[in-house]
């Protein structure tokens, strides 16, 4: 837990930055970034750290990835569609209490939601996942399986876009554990190589690739929190889909609110 002190400490310090100037968050978001704070980090530097990357990444509109923040809203078609097919799902939890969470990039169409929407979607999220505490103790555990991923999908990675991707996954308060990637071919080959290019050190020994293994998979994530699809004994893909459909539902207008104070000022940086 965050004290009364160390929030007050980070909100002054934010107030003292020219480019977060007018930062305007609640103490339950501040915290977030003190708690995910490693033991090994000195706590309020680690915070001031991933407080002002995150707001260079929601905000700035030169040096991050604004656009991916103006989110559609949850009953528009693209975020309808994504949902419905299931493209992200929350698979439970591991056996230390991390949260599980599985990305099926095969599954979005190009033709029917663009990069961008489904950009947006993921970060909506990560907003929504960003409100469980088991994320910023235990940590978040993420699965990718590249099933059905092909060309199609692999085009609209451009290094700006795998740029802003890795900007986002080290900026959210959250302790990631490790990242699995699933059902992986030459076309994910392709991916990696220029995800490994912006990949932080400390991500890039997190992530697993498993491959088509299923047992190598288990090894990661437990068995009985896999569905049948992945050789385990979890919930029904179809299930768990609906499950993270009413999470997002209802938990993201009120999520996503929290962060419309973050501010970041461009011309500040640039001088």
């Amino acid at each position: 837990m965050a004290s009364e002190a160390e929030i007050a400490d980070l909100r002054c310090w934010a107030e003292s930055q020219e480019t977060l100037k007018g930062l305007s968050l609640p103490d339950e978001v501040l915290a977030k970034f003190l708690e995910v704070a490693t033991a090994d980090d000195s706590r309020v530097e680690a915070a001031r750290r991933r407080l002002a990357d995150f707001c260079r990444v929601r905000a700035s509109k030169t040096k991050g990835a604004a656009d991916w923040f103006e989110y559609p809203d949850v009953s528009s078609e693209p975020i309808q569609e994504l949902l419905s097919v299931g493209y992200v799902v929350q698979l439970g939890y591991d056996d230390n209490g991390a949260a599980v969470v599985l990305f099926r990039s095969g599954l979005w169409q190009p033709d029917r939601v663009s990069f961008e929407d489904m950009s947006r979607y993921m970060n909506m999220c990560y907003d929504v996942l960003c409100a469980d505490p088991a994320t910023r103790t235990a940590g978040l555990v993420t699965m990718v399986d590249f099933q059905g991923f092909e060309m199609r999908h692999l085009s609209y990675w451009s290094r700006d876009a795998t740029k802003k991707l890795s900007a986002i996954q080290d900026a959210y308060p959250v302790k990631l554990k490790h990242v699995n990637y699933f059902n992986t071919s030459t076309v994910f080959n392709a991916l990696y190589e220029l995800l490994k290019m912006f990949m932080s050190k400390s991500v890039k020994e997190l992530v697993r690739v498993h491959k088509s293994s299923k047992e190598s998979l288990q090894s990661e994530i437990p068995a009985r929190i896999l569905p049948a699809e992945y050789g385990g004994t979890g919930a029904d893909i179809k299930q768990l889909a609906e499950q993270w459909r009413s999470k997002i539902e209802l938990q993201l207008p009120s999520e996503a609110a929290k962060y419309a104070g973050v501010v970041y000022n461009d011309t500040a940086d640039a001088e």
